[in-house]
């Protein structure tokens, strides 16, 4: 499932991510788009992203 970051301060945390690191995202969910099959994908656009070490 796709994240989208909105935000500066968003955007500059994703910057430090590295692939398989844990997280805990709270946001809404959305369709990616409205034809085809962009209308069965989902997105959480992240209103908050929590690390964990």
């Amino acid at each position: 499932m796709a994240v989208m970051l909105t935000g500066e301060a968003q955007v500059k945390l994703s910057n430090g991510l590295s692939e398989g690191q844990r997280i805990r995202v709270q946001g809404f969910l959305a369709r990616a788009g409205a034809r085809g099959d962009a209308r069965d994908r989902l997105q959480l656009h992240a209103s908050h992203i929590e690390c964990f070490e």
